[in-house]
């Protein structure tokens, strides 16, 4: 049973995911972040669930879009994000098979790594500049060994 005010939260929860993904473990924190019990944040979670309004696979498709084409990461920190939502490794999976795109990935990477070598000064020593970027690759979750290609030839006109 759950108390008005609670009502009250979820009937706005609802609105918001109608305009934004969320996925389980937000909506449950929304409601507990305002003062819903842990009960019924999860009898709330179940009720948006059964009705559609929060499906982690589709958050996972949306949020894997989203971070790799506006937030330039790599699919290794997108799914470490995804795992920090406990999204299951089978919806994962299901994204990194029928949404992600390694060609994309690669050309932004390339792209990124671009830019961050044209904002690096004239005079730093090769070895050096080449740990600057592949600290920069690391940080954003692209694979190691894609980035140590690009990078290689990147310098190879620096």
């Amino acid at each position: 049973m759950m108390t008005d005010a609670s009502v009250i939260t979820l009937n706005k929860l609802m609105a918001l995911c109608s305009k934004t993904e969320k996925c389980e473990l937000d909506a449950y924190n929304y409601m507990v972040s305002h003062g819903c019990s842990h009960q019924e944040a999860a009898l709330a979670v179940e009720y948006l669930v059964e009705n559609k309004y929060v499906d982690n696979r589709r958050y996972a498709e949306s949020f894997f879009s989203d971070k790799l084409r506006f937030s330039k990461w790599g699919r290794k920190k997108i799914i470490s994000r995804l795992r920090l939502k406990k999204i299951s490794p089978d919806d994962i999976n299901y994204v990194l098979e029928h949404v992600s795109d390694i060609q994309d990935e690669k050309k932004i990477m390339e792209d990124e790594l671009a830019k961050k070598l044209r904002g690096i000064k004239e005079g730093f020593p090769k070895r050096k500049v080449w740990e600057k970027l592949m600290r920069f690759c690391l940080s954003r979750g692209y694979d190691a060994g894609d980035s140590a290609n690009v990078i290689e030839r990147l310098l190879k006109n620096y």
